[in-house]
């Protein structure tokens, strides 16, 4: 390569340098959209993600539950969600769970349950029952919010479903006083 072909190729790449400067300081990054691509669903429909199929199978409420380590009770209730998930990809190890009320709040999985989830195989239909320790009024409204990460959420899909909790279903949900033994999550049998 001659000396003009080597100085022609050296202002070019510093052009293309400065092109790039001046479209990122037109273009700053703090400017990007990070929220979570939500997916909405109610009780009985498949939820689809681009990591997982999420579908909440029932509600139910417990006044305790029955644990390895004995009975765990609450001064509210076990508000339980059935849920199915198939993993793609590649195995779902601690998936992020959350029940959200209708005026905000959030409520995680207490540990005092038992309740563990183990890591769901990919494209096998996995069970899991997840309690929640709610008071009477976050019955109403609440919805379950399923991510694949606790602690990151940005630009990746997230499921809010509506477990159809009406006004009127919260009497028959709060007066329980029933006991639950849960289950480990497992492989779902048809």
């Amino acid at each position: 390569m001659t000396w003009p072909a080597r100085i022609g190729a050296g202002v070019a790449v510093l052009a293309a340098l400065a092109v790039g400067q001046a479209v990122d300081a037109a273009l700053p990054v703090e400017h990007t959209d990070e929220r979570p691509f939500v997916r909405a669903g109610g009780i009985g429909d498949r939820v689809h993600m681009n990591y997982a199929d999420v579908t909440v199978d029932a509600v139910h409420t417990a006044k305790s539950l029955d644990t390895p380590q004995g009975k765990v009770g609450t001064p509210g209730r076990w508000l339980i969600v059935d849920v199915t998930v198939v993993a793609w990809g590649r195995p779902l190890s601690r998936p992020a769970m959350s029940l959200e009320d209708d005026s905000g709040r959030v409520f995680l999985s207490d540990p005092r349950s038992g309740y563990d989830w183990s890591s769901a195989p990919t494209g096998v239909r996995w069970r899991a029952q997840v309690p929640f320790e709610v008071p009477e009024d976050a019955l109403h409204g609440a919805t379950l919010v399923f991510s694949r990460d606790a602690n990151d959420d940005r630009r990746d899909d997230v499921a809010r479903i509506d477990l159809g909790i009406e006004p009127g279903d919260v009497a028959g949900l709060w007066d329980t006083q029933q006991v639950i033994e849960l289950p480990p999550a497992q492989m779902a049998t048809p």
